[in-house]
């Protein structure tokens, strides 16, 4: 896949070229595609494949004008739900398979018999539903941070059977959940609906759908009306339409809020507005501390606090050492910040975050060798990262490098086009 700028005479510049690796997506309604270099993370790229147009458009989350183009990095958190566990963070994905419901595979492939793997049938209903909604549940996409792991989990940790509550505590926005439909709402959006509220928690994701194929069951079971009971009715058709998402809008999936009437409007664009409320437990009870740093919104003096207690809990919690580290350095305290990201690079030497924030304190004090070391890593490590170039550009030049500097900045523009400030920076280095 390929992108580039035309200069003022026709001629392509800022060319960026990525190799198709990995495809995500079923197909029955799109396929992503995904590019792995050999140094670096796994990327999303901006063009998906649709069914429903049998052609190309942008990827969900890109048709924006300010879309992360090339350099959007595909998190474990996002390969939890679109690949199978894999045996460590690092390994190439595969696709979902059994252990995905059915939990360690291994004693059933030694003795396929029953007994040697977890049947989800046996499981309570509330268990049943937590199986399915371990990926099916996503209050917002973006905006705010809709889920946290609790203390001491991993992202690959959740195993079938287990509360969902004691692996992740999920967060919702407090206005009105109606108006919102997301690609990924069909968890979200069936524990609205009356049908599921009403049933006492009979009511599960199974109950309708057959996890081993695409086909669904009737509402019959439950509503017995004569309605209900024409052999012509359709009921999914009227009381669960398929719709447009605000943040996949080349797509239509099923509404699972189930209504008498519904009534919406199709977007017509990707909708990206900013949510600035408080966000509040979802599903899952949240503690007072987590539902904090749930809520941490611009940088108060109150945050560093949130951060330490929390790490009196999770010692190792990679995540919250790099915001504790940058938000210690922005707030003017340096010399704190540096031990904690330094034992957050101890734990995960290739962190983007906390290589770049390092950096940045490294060069504060005048110690270019190690910002410039560093920063060299963090190239390795996200060579496609625009940050990490202009950080380096910055840095040379910060030193008496012109040469570098000019290297450095350019090759942060060609990944990230629109970045300004190192367009100005660049500028002052050629005049």
């Amino acid at each position: 896949m390929r992108r580039h700028q035309l200069d003022p005479a026709g001629r392509p510049i800022q060319v960026v070229e990525k190799s198709i690796g990995l495809a995500i997506g079923s197909g029955n309604h799109a396929v992503t595609f995904l590019h792995r270099s050999p140094a670096g993370p796994l990327l999303e790229l901006p063009l998906s494949w649709y069914a429903s147009q049998n052609s190309y458009a942008m990827s969900p989350g890109f048709d924006r004008p300010d879309h992360p183009d090339m350099r959007r990095e595909v998190s474990s958190i996002c390969l939890f739900c679109h690949a199978a566990y894999p045996a460590t963070p690092a390994a190439v994905p595969r696709s979902i398979d059994c252990a995905r419901c059915h939990g360690e595979t291994q004693a059933h492939l030694r003795k396929p018999e029953r007994g040697t793997i977890l049947n989800p049938t046996r499981l309570t209903p509330a268990r049943q539903l937590d199986l399915c909604l371990q990926c099916h549940l996503q209050t917002a996409s973006s905006g705010i941070p809709d889920a946290l792991l609790q203390p001491g989990r991993g992202v690959f940790s959740y195993r079938p059977g287990e509360p969902l509550a004691d692996y992740k505590m999920v967060f919702d926005r407090t206005d009105p959940p109606a108006a919102r439909f997301e690609v990924n709402h069909a968890g979200y959006r069936l524990l609205q609906s009356a049908c599921f509220q009403k049933s006492g928690g009979a009511l599960t994701c199974t109950t309708c759908h057959d996890p081993h194929s695409a086909q669904a069951r009737p509402c019959a079971n439950c509503h017995r009306t004569e309605h209900a009971r024409q052999p012509t009715a359709g009921c999914a058709g009227c009381h669960m339409p398929k719709r447009r998402p605000t943040d996949a809008i080349h797509v239509t999936v099923t509404d699972h809020w189930i209504q008498r009437q519904p009534r919406f409007e199709e977007p017509v664009a990707e909708r990206h507005t900013p949510y600035g409320g408080r966000v509040i437990p979802f599903y899952t009870p949240a503690d007072n501390l987590t539902l904090a740093i749930a809520n941490i919104g611009p940088l108060q003096p109150e945050v560093v606090e949130l951060y330490r207690r929390h790490l009196q809990r999770d010692p190792n919690d990679i995540a919250t050492l790099a915001a504790l580290g940058n938000a210690l350095f922005r707030l003017g305290r340096r010399q704190e910040a540096l031990p904690v990201l330094e034992k957050a690079l101890k734990l995960d030497p290739d962190h983007a975050g906390a290589l770049n924030t390092l950096s940045v304190a490294k060069a504060s004090g005048g110690d270019y060798p190690a910002a410039l070391a560093l920063l060299d890593r963090a190239r390795r490590a996200h060579p496609d990262n625009s940050l990490v170039w202009f950080n380096l550009g910055v840095t040379h030049a910060a030193r008496g490098d012109r040469a570098a500097a000019v290297g450095a900045l350019r090759e942060a523009i060609r990944l990230q086009p629109d970045l300004a400030e190192a367009r100005a920076r660049l500028a002052a280095l050629t005049p």
